[in-house]
């Protein structure tokens, strides 16, 4: 009888968390950021703001959301982004991960590392850390995962009272709530035109280059991305030719027709092998004929990668205009 007594305290006791934690689960609320490709639930909505850095090349933002019943817990996610040279190189990942947690540690009161370890984190080489520190003198703790992307990185974090028991799982479930997702257009603040009447709005942050032949319109070049509007200049040549062009070149993967708007584009995605830098990259090019015969937003950007930016470049194509 003891023994069948004990096994049902333990079952309760098990039963109860798992009923905690689903009522928890049930009050947090999944916040989409297009801006930076990710969601997660929160606790509470989310406020942002962006940090300042010692780094001129990038931009750092917070998201962070504070516990709503006792405002002692905050749940942050950093979105580091540079904005001309990015971190790709393995040995460069690892370098910025280990001076990372140590610039963490320092930057803290009574800052102490506890415990760190590198791991994949959906897929990217990520560090998992904990440290302990004070804030108004009282004992904290930080938990983390920081991890490599899109040439920067983000850091999915939570700072609690140490004394917190239930915070190991807390954060948990918060790290298991996010999610990678596309990111949204935003365009630029000035759009770009042409004297010929051509124009269109590249994506906000990106670099504009010089033109390397007759045939662009425009370039522009974000990291490891880039991008380019191009025209015929031959009203004979349409999306038609363009499209035989890609097929004869092998490297065409499909074309279909989509409507951005009010205009219909022919999509065509091809592919190009760069042994240089050993990677695959994927072009998607929107075609619509005009006057000044095809006229095409072509954007590249790595294979592994594509999906993550093609929101940006299909909306960048949908504000092409050929007056």
């Amino acid at each position: 009888m003891r023994r069948i007594r004990t096994i049902l305290i333990v079952l309760s006791l098990v039963f109860s968390n798992r009923a905690a934690a689903e009522v928890a689960d049930s009050t947090w609320t999944e916040y989409r950021i297009a801006e930076s490709g990710f969601a997660v639930k929160w606790p509470s909505q989310p406020t942002s703001r962006l940090l300042p850095t010692p780094i001129k090349d990038e931009t750092l933002r917070v998201y962070e959301a504070f516990d709503p019943s006792t405002h002692l817990s905050k749940f942050s996610v950093f979105v580091g982004q540079p904005e001309r040279q990015g971190i790709f190189e393995p040995e460069s990942m690892d370098a910025f991960l280990s001076g990372h947690i140590k610039s963490m540690v320092a930057a803290v009161d009574s800052g102490k590392l506890q415990f760190s370890r590198r791991i994949a984190f959906r897929g990217r080489p990520a560090l998992e850390y904990l440290f302990s520190h004070r804030i108004d003198n009282q004992p904290y703790t930080a938990r983390g995962v920081t991890f490599m992307i899109d040439g920067g990185h983000m850091r999915v974090s939570m700072w609690h009272p140490t004394n917190d028991t239930k915070a190991p799982e807390t954060f948990k479930r918060f790290l298991a709530s996010f999610r990678l997702t596309a990111i949204g257009y935003i365009p630029a603040g000035t759009g770009f035109s042409d004297p010929r009447g051509i124009a269109f709005s590249p994506p906000k942050g990106w670099t504009r280059e010089p033109a390397r032949n007759a045939a662009q319109v425009a370039r522009f070049k974000h990291l490891t991305r880039s991008m380019q509007l191009l025209a015929a200049g031959n009203p004979a040549y349409t999306c038609d030719n363009f499209q035989g062009e890609m097929q004869a070149s092998g490297r065409l993967k499909s074309t279909v027709s989509v409507q951005l708007g009010d205009q219909r584009f022919k999509k065509l995605l091809t592919f190009e092998d760069v042994p240089k830098y050993n990677v695959r990259l994927t072009t998607v090019q929107y075609c619509i004929n005009s006057r000044f015969g095809a006229v095409v937003l072509a954007a590249s950007e790595e294979e592994s990668m594509f999906e993550r930016w093609a929101q940006v470049f299909e909306g960048t194509a949908a504000s092409v205009r050929v007056q």
